[in-house]
């Protein structure tokens, strides 16, 4: 079967393929370096070019602990562990200005020198700090010893009788006699002024109309007793507890605790109450006088917070950890994670999770600070609650994220959920197990969109899993994303972030430090139409950290010895805004001036490039750009100088304008795939595909360079040069394009690459292969 072929692949947005070639999609690509697949616009585009918010001096910085987050105001921040022990900054990424922190007690020590074991968890205005090498601890107050009793009457009856009270310090005896209608004030009122009279030693006085207090040494208080010689129920004596709620008198000493003790045996027939006189009643209170805690969570070992205090004020405090209350350390214990330490944190449902050991421990709800049983009595659907692993051989838990409806709680080796479909409470919530891959527990998991994603390593290459939840059919599934590009992604996975509404997940690695891998997928009537892969590589040293963000990605770097923050879309635009869409790295606008002496025209770099020394480096191609109506800008080579004591930007050609664009220049290429014929949809290595011209579909390019190279030759270079008007390279910002490209070999012998510098976006949907395909044993 010969003849001659013009077939045509479209759909460039499957992105990367690292499987044998004749596995491969025809639309899949060898390569993709700083482009980004869409399916919006059918093919891949070139990612736009950063916007440098600020640059500072390296060194002071310890970029292993980074975090960002928006206030509720809008501003967007970010937090990095400075060099000094207990020390941060927080950083505007609208302005690049460094905010003020106030500290508070304690938060220097937690923070100490630790910098990769820092957790970070934003609550509105609020960053939460984990620290997970510190234990954390408590302290408990202890029982005081009793100083005072108290004697209750009870009751007078019309019999003759005797109250008396009996201690080593002597006795002394209240008679009332027959058909008496004295009052048990009267009564009360007698038999303490006798007790003063014939105890020496001890101090009795009246507190309530029936009841007295009785203060003395322990050692009189042992022996002290209390009767009444016709009926035995009309006396009480109360050394700190009693044995019935009908034993309470109805007026009491204020705050002063009782142990009521019912005898049943079980903690929560044992607890404390208090007599309130502003509420009459009695209330139940721990064994501490007043309602002072008797359970202190200590500040130094538990999370701390940075708290917005100002348009750019921030304060690091201890959290207000609630104190107990109630109870003791039977009936109301210090929560479990006190002696461990704490190695995750999440907010869900309206209450703090930590993670300690196996085990996951909430705060009350709607009170994140509170990790204390509210009552001793009872356990409420409204208590901490305290959940151990399902899985037999987790023995930690490296992370929670608050996913959908669910708490995922995640380890090396298993996946774990609390469901939340149901009201979360301390007898009804449980954790089981989801999934069990094998994770790795040192790159944090996020979750984006109605996905959940997390990294791990498979037969030696680093894997991207996608984890979701099917509702209807209650199905737990987690797909490997990667396994179609086996060894691209070099090295380990450090950190993840991604945009929901542009379906990218971007993770930087520890081998390769200036690129980020972007996984770009879609999803149509419940179904996978694209799972791209491709990457992006800046312009700096290494990336120390980076957060996407209302369709932002911002970067924190360093180059030529210093710390930059970019900005840059995650939606590349296709250049019909240019001020905002140019490619150009570092960009920013300036002002032009005209210097006819020196027969240049000049601008004074930006305040934020000036600490970054940016123009320091020789290997940067550094332009500017400037609008002349012609249909895209003009791309003026500059060269950067110290003038008197100013830096300035300068070309040797009068630019007509006072305002322009100044950035550095960044490479972008593509690699397609081997080309085969195919049968079908099913490529095919029977017969020869001789390929004589590829002729490139562009929704928008400016100029590029078409590279074919094969083994046995030089490489063929095609360029598509920018217009040349008044001397001044102008980028050619063709719609609809095509451009045909000789290629003049065997369709899997030759590659094809398509590289661009231009400040002009590019965008390639499609390419035609004029070929002949001869099959010598077909039939």
């Amino acid at each position: 079967m010969d003849g001659l072929l013009q077939p045509r692949i479209g759909g460039l947005y499957h992105g990367v393929s690292r499987q044998a070639p004749l596995q491969r999609s025809p639309s899949q690509m060898e390569e993709l370096d700083n482009y980004l697949p869409s399916v919006d616009l059918g093919g891949f585009v070139d990612r736009e070019g950063t916007r440098l918010i600020v640059g500072v001096p390296s060194g002071g910085y310890k970029p292993q602990a980074t975090h960002f987050f928006r206030t509720t105001d809008g501003s967007a921040w970010s937090v990095m562990r400075k060099a000094g022990d207990g020390e941060l900054e927080v950083r505007s990424l609208n302005t690049g200005i460094a905010a003020t922190i106030t500290y508070g007690p304690w938060v220097q020590q937690y923070l100490g020198a630790s910098s990769a074991s820092l957790r970070f968890l934003t609550v509105l205005d609020t960053v939460f700090i984990l620290n997970t090498d510190v234990t954390a601890a408590a302290v408990s107050a202890a029982k005081p010893a009793a100083t005072s009793i108290y004697l209750v009457v009870r009751k007078l009856s019309q019999a003759a009788q005797n109250f008396t009270a009996t201690s080593s310090a002597g006795t002394a005896i209240f008679s009332v006699p027959q058909n008496s209608s004295m009052s048990r004030d009267f009564a009360c009122l007698n038999l303490s002024a006798r007790i003063n009279q014939l105890m020496p030693g001890v101090d009795a006085f009246r507190v309530a109309p029936n009841v007295i207090r009785v203060t003395a040494t322990a050692e009189i208080l042992d022996s002290f007793s209390f009767t009444n010689d016709w009926d035995e129920t009309s006396s009480l004596c109360v050394k700190g507890r009693v044995q019935a709620l009908s034993d309470l008198p109805g007026v009491f000493d204020q705050g002063v605790p009782l142990l009521v003790d019912l005898g049943s045996g079980s903690g929560s027939s044992q607890y404390y109450v208090t007599y309130d006189a502003v509420l009459n009643a009695w209330i139940e209170s721990s064994y501490l006088p007043t309602k002072a805690a008797t359970c202190t969570l200590t500040p130094g070992s538990m999370p701390i917070r940075l708290h917005q205090t100002g348009p750019a004020a921030f304060e690091l405090q201890p959290c207000d950890w609630a104190t107990r209350k109630v109870g003791d350390d039977v009936t109301n214990p210090v929560p479990g994670f006190i002696g461990k330490r704490i190695t995750a944190l999440a907010n869900w449902k309206g209450r703090m999770w930590f993670a300690a050991g196996d085990s996951v421990y909430s705060s009350r709800p709607d009170d994140l600070y509170s990790f204390f049983r509210g009552s001793a009595r009872i356990v409420a659907a409204d208590d901490p609650v305290k959940l151990e692993t399902d899985a037999p051989d987790v023995a930690g838990i490296d992370w929670l994220v608050a996913f959908r409806s669910k708490l995922m709680v995640l380890s090396s080796n298993a996946q774990q959920e609390v469901a939340g479909d149901k009201p979360i409470t301390p007898t009804d919530a449980v954790l089981g197990v989801a999934t069990r891959y094998q994770i790795d527990p040192k790159c944090e998991p996020r979750a984006i969109g109605d996905s959940l994603y997390y990294t791990g390593e498979s037969l030696g290459r680093t894997t991207l899993f996608e984890y979701q939840y099917d509702e209807t059919t209650a199905n737990n599934t987690a797909e490997d994303l990667s396994k179609h590009v086996p060894k691209y992604i070099q090295g380990r996975a450090v950190r993840l972030r991604g945009s929901a509404l542009a379906g990218r997940v971007f993770m930087s690695t520890d081998s390769m430090p200036s690129t980020l891998f972007v996984h770009t997928g879609h999803w149509k009537d419940g179904q996978r139409v694209q799972n791209a892969w491709s990457k992006v590589t800046f312009d700096v040293t290494r990336i120390l950290s980076f957060w996407v963000d209302q369709d932002v990605l911002y970067i924190i770097g360093e180059l030529a010895g210093n710390t930059v923050w970019l900005s840059v879309n995650v939606q590349a635009g296709t250049g019909t805004v240019p001020e905002d869409e140019y490619r150009l790295d570092f960009g920013s606008v300036v002002q032009l001036t005209w210097d006819v002496q020196t027969n240049r025209s000049w601008a004074v770099l930006p305040e934020a490039f000036r600490p970054a020394g940016l123009y320091g480096a020789p290997a940067l191609e550094y332009v500017l750009l400037v609008d002349k109506g012609e249909g895209w800008f003009r791309e003026y080579p500059v060269t950067t100088a110290l003038s008197g004591a100013q830096w300035i930007a300068f070309t040797p050609r009068d630019v007509q304008s006072d305002q322009g664009y100044l950035g550095v220049r960044f490479e972008r290429s593509g690699t397609f795939s081997p080309f085969y014929a195919t049968v079908g949809d099913k490529t095919t290595p029977q017969g020869r595909l001789q390929v004589s011209q590829v002729v490139l579909d562009t929704l928008v390019s400016g100029d590029f360079q078409a590279v074919v190279t094969r083994p046995d030759r030089v490489p063929m270079v095609k360029p598509m040069s920018p217009r040349i008007i008044d001397q001044t390279p102008v980028p050619r910002l063709g719609e609809n394009g095509q451009f045909p490209v000789p290629f003049n070999a065997t369709g899997h012998k030759a590659r094809l690459t398509v590289r661009t510098k231009s400040s002009a976006p590019m965008c390639i949907t499609g390419l035609t292969l004029k070929a002949r395909y001869t099959n010598p044993t077909a039939k």
